[in-house]
């Protein structure tokens, strides 16, 4: 093979900086100075003779037009190196101890991966899984990209982008919820102007989440003028729409399925996505298995309410799954 004008540890580097825009998180990631990721990556400039990245005081490093196309071609290169390694004969260790970090989303969590935790537990006492659940925000995806999780499953609204290190799994419908005897009598979908007078539920003030949920409904002339309160937890919202206290603008897989026979689409609005996100893809077995349970945990059981299915390679019989699910 010819020289190569890189090392893979600068291709690490660069591939983290691009995944953070962050040099001292990427340090931290790496676990070097932030000097040495100056280095790296200005080391891998000099030889490649590009500016792969632009940095200005203050700012975070953005890729120029070299730099996103190195990283298209980077991307290829370690899908290559990923198969490559893939021939490697390994005798894998099912004894030997292993932890890895999870971060799911809320309802994900309570409705569909907890209450199976226990039986994969149980048939993988080697694995140890510690759980982040956070509430749907579009903040959330980027904390993936910090490489401090080693698996992510998540709801994100379905006009966001999906990122190169995210996959997207299913669609959901998303709208305005609420209680069948909020609107009795009145035809469904309402229109905006009777959504915006009925009395609703935001996220928390001030929060990204309730400015994100206050541009969603702008989008579709929806203003709500009857707040009666604001929460940043979806099972306290889910619980006030089972009660007909308020309305609110939320996916339906947020939505216990015991709650679903009171609560109704009053509005469509935008979609969500099912995404996930895998960290390393090698062929350990722990991780496959790892992965095999939130995936069928989720997209097996009846009650998920997916409209659309992406990757129905993962939707397999599991013989874990309890109840037939």
């Amino acid at each position: 093979m010819p020289n190569l004008p890189f090392t893979i540890r600068q291709l690490e580097v660069f591939s983290d900086l691009c995944a953070t825009r962050s040099f001292r998180r990427t340090a931290e990631n790496l676990g070097v100075s932030q000097a040495s990721i100056s280095s790296q990556i200005k080391a891998l400039e000099t030889q490649l003779g590009l500016t792969l990245l632009t940095r200005s005081p203050g700012r975070r490093p953005s890729l120029t037009i070299e730099g996103r196309a190195f990283l298209d071609d980077l991307r290829v290169f370690q899908s290559a190196g990923d198969a490559l390694a893939a021939h490697r004969r390994r005798a894998p260790a099912p004894s030997e101890p292993i932890q890895f970090k999870l971060l799911v989303g809320q309802g994900l969590w309570d409705d569909f991966i907890r209450p199976r935790l226990d039986q994969f537990l149980i048939d993988h006492p080697h694995i140890s899984l510690d759980f982040d659940s956070q509430p749907p925000d579009q903040r959330v995806p980027r904390l993936l990209e910090e490489g401090r999780h080693d698996f992510g499953l998540l709801h994100v609204r379905a006009h966001l982008p999906v990122t190169p290190h995210m996959r997207s799994l299913a669609l959901l419908r998303g709208g305005v919820y609420g209680h069948h005897d909020l609107v009795r009598g009145q035809p469904i979908p309402l229109d905006p102007q009777t959504i915006s007078q009925l009395p609703f539920i935001l996220p928390r003030a001030g929060s990204s989440r309730e400015r994100e949920t206050l541009a969603m409904l702008e989008k579709h002339d929806i203003r709500p003028r009857n707040v009666v309160c604001h929460s940043q937890y979806y099972d306290v919202i889910a619980t006030m729409l089972d009660r007909g206290i308020a309305a609110a603008s939320f996916t339906e897989a947020l939505i216990p399925p015991a709650m679903r026979a009171h609560i109704t689409l009053l509005y469509p609005l935008d979609d969500w996505r099912l995404v996930w996100f895998r960290k390393d893809h090698d062929n350990d077995p722990r991780r496959n298995e790892v992965e095999a349970f939130l995936l069928r945990s989720v997209l097996l059981d009846p009650n998920y309410p997916a409209i659309e299915i992406h990757q129905p390679d993962y939707v397999r019989p599991a013989p874990w799954l309890r109840g037939g699910v």
